[in-house]
C-alpha cells in the first residue's frame, strides 16, 4: 500500500504549492505558533489564528483534504465549547480536526465530535500542548492502551510523534486506522513534516527526525541583500521595470 504523505502549511501560497505537488493531506498545525507567529510554544496560539490560517490554506488548496489542529485554548474548555470550536474549524475549510492525547475528557470530546459528524485525527506520544519540551515517549503499555481507546472513540487516524520505532510498529499493526509518524521510524502508514522545516525556511530547530529538502531561509537573506544593494546602487529599478 502506498504511504500517506502529510505536510503542514499555514498560508495560501504554500498550500497552492502543496496541492500542485500532490501531497495527500495538508496539516494546519498549531506549530504555526512558533513557525509563523514567533510564539515560544504551541500553547499560545488562539482559535482565531488557527481559523485564519485554515481559511488561507483552503483557498490555496481547495481540492486537498485539510487537517487542522484544535488549539489548547479550544480543548481546555467545556465539551460544548470545544464542539463549537471544531464546527468553526470545519466551516473554515478543514476536513478533519486533530486533537492531542487520549485522556478521559479528550476521549469524551472525540466521541462527541464523531457522533456529530466531525472527523477527528488523534495524536499521541510527544504532544507539544502537554509537554514543556520535546521528549521521546517510551511507555509501550500506555501508548498501546491510548491507541486502542482512540480507535474505539472513532478517530480517522492517529499521529504518532517521537515514539521508538519498535513501539510505533506495534501500534500500526494493532489498529485498523492509519498512523502518521514523525520521529517514529518508517513502519507507520505515512509520514508528516512541518513544511517550513523541510524547506529550510524555519531553521531555529533541528530535530533528529527532520530532513531538509531546501535552504530557503539562507536563499531569502541572500535575495533580500541583493535587492538592498541594487536599490542603494541605483541599479533597481531599471527603465524596463518602470511605467
Amino acid at each position: 500500500m502506498q504511504k500517506i504523505t502529510v505536510i503542514t502549511a499555514y498560508d495560501f501560497n504554500t498550500a497552492r504549492a502543496l496541492e500542485e505537488s500532490g501531497v495527500d493531506y495538508i496539516l494546519v498545525g498549531d506549530s504555526l505558533a512558533m513557525v509563523a507567529l514567533g510564539y515560544a510554544d504551541t500553547k499560545r496560539v488562539s482559535l482565531g489564528e488557527m481559523l485564519i490560517c485554515t481559511r488561507a490554506v483552503h483557498r490555496g488548496a481547495p481540492k486537498t483534504p485539510i487537517i487542522t489542529d484544535m488549539p489548547l485554548q479550544a480543548v481546555s474548555k467545556s465539551i460544548n465549547d470545544s464542539l463549537k470550536a471544531a464546527e468553526q474549524i470545519i466551516k473554515a475549510g478543514a476536513n478533519f480536526v486533530k486533537i492531542e492525547n487520549a485522556e478521559k475528557e479528550t476521549l469524551k470530546l472525540i466521541t462527541k465530535l464523531v457522533a456529530q459528524g466531525i472527523p477527528v485525527f488523534g495524536h499521541i506520544g510527544y504532544t507539544p500542548q502537554r509537554f514543556d519540551k520535546p521528549i521521546v515517549v517510551k511507555d509501550q503499555e500506555k501508548l498501546l492502551k491510548d491507541t486502542q481507546a482512540l480507535e474505539y472513540a472513532g478517530v480517522s487516524g492517529i499521529f504518532l510523534e517521537m515514539i521508538p520505532s519498535q513501539i510505533s510498529n506495534l501500534i500500526t499493526q494493532s489498529i485498523s486506522v492509519p498512523t502518521i509518524g514523525i520521529g517514529v521510524g518508517a513502519g507507520t502508514s505515512g509520514q508528516v513534516l512541518v513544511g517550513d522545516d523541510l524547506l529550510g525556511r524555519y531553521n531555529l530547530v533541528n530535530p533528529k527526525f527532520l530532513r531538509r529538502y531546501a535552504n530557503q531561509y539562507s536563499e531569502s537573506v541572500s535575495a533580500f541583500r541583493n535587492f538592498i544593494q541594487d536599490v542603494r546602487s541605483g541599479e533597481f529599478p531599471a527603465d524596463g521595470e518602470s511605467y
